[in-house]
């Protein structure tokens, strides 16, 4: 499979990826199935797999590269950075950075042909928040086909009352991430929610996104993610999903947060003593199955 130029189709994605094999090959294959011409992952230190299938595959096709770093600070605001002004002086016009848990709803060639005209541009994806079953509590075989609900935002839910285990994590109100069609060398904030300098944010785009995956994903975040993040935490906002995290994990509220933030049978949120019914939505498994066959038919890789 020849190298695409950058001329031909000028979008491009990066991601900063750690222990992520139940999610990376969907990530793949639907990036890879919406047009995207080149995927440059950066992997800080995983030691489940996730590595090694994105290695493979880049033997595959050279639409995907991936390099390992190993380091004991989160350094994913330098890295991902570095990762999309590489692109875009190797050529590649517009950029996407994207989280390993986030599936924008995009097509290459319907955002092409709406920037055709613009050499620049800055456009954002708002997170649409699906829900895991909470009966799936680690990653197993088929285990993302289980979510089939989506979460409502709630105005009242922030870093406030998500930390004070008033509201579910899963409903915050009003996400949104950045991406941008330049030639020029740009600044991308921590998790990717603006540039510098900023913007005015404006919904285009919808981005299917799975911020709970598992039970398990709670422990990661906060026994895993939170040490390496306090190390580099200019201020109280910064990354705190994590350091909320920790607390529950250390203060033994694990199931009481994975139950306020993972779907119940009836398709409620038991949070904090409150039923918050969430929406059925189907598209996110729907994207899974085309991912999964775009893998299997193209680079004869099984997803699960």
């Amino acid at each position: 499979m020849s190298r695409v130029s950058p001329a031909d189709n000028g979008v491009a994605g990066a991601c900063v990826v750690r222990d992520a094999r139940d999610i990376i090959p969907f990530i793949c294959g639907h990036y890879l199935r919406v047009g995207f011409a080149q995927i440059a992952f950066i992997d800080d230190g995983s030691t489940d797999g996730t590595f090694e299938f994105l290695h493979a595959l880049s033997l595959r096709t050279p639409r995907i590269s991936v390099r390992r770093v190993v380091c004991d600070r989160f350094e994913q605001q330098e890295l991902m950075n570095g990762a999309v002004n590489s692109l875009i002086e190797t050529g590649y016009q517009t950029m996407l950075p994207f989280d390993v848990d986030e599936f924008w709803d995009i097509r290459v060639k319907d955002l092409t042909q709406r920037y055709a005209a613009e050499q620049k541009r800055i456009f954002f994806g708002r997170w649409v928040n699906f829900v895991q079953s909470t009966n799936v509590r680690h990653p197993c075989a088929f285990g993302l086909f289980h979510i089939r609900y989506h979460a409502v935002a709630l105005a009242d839910a922030d870093q406030e009352t998500v930390t004070a285990f008033r509201r579910p994590w899963i409903c915050l109100h009003r996400e949104y991430k950045v991406a941008v069609k330049t030639r020029e060398t740009v600044e991308v904030e921590l998790g990717q929610h603006q540039l510098n300098p900023r913007v005015d944010r404006r919904k285009e785009f919808e981005i299917f996104h799975i911020p709970l995956r598992y039970r398990s994903e709670i422990e990661k975040r906060g026994l895993n993610y939170e040490p390496r993040r306090a190390l580099v935490r200019k201020n109280a906002r910064q990354s705190w999903q994590s350091e909320f995290h920790r607390e529950v994990v250390t203060t033994n509220r694990v199931d009481e947060v994975w139950k306020a933030n993972s779907a119940c049978r009836d398709g409620y949120l038991d949070a904090y003593g409150e039923r918050i019914p969430l929406v059925p939505d189907l598209r996110l498994r729907r994207l899974l199955v085309k991912a999964s066959l775009y893998l299997a038919w193209n680079f004869r890789l099984i997803a699960v």
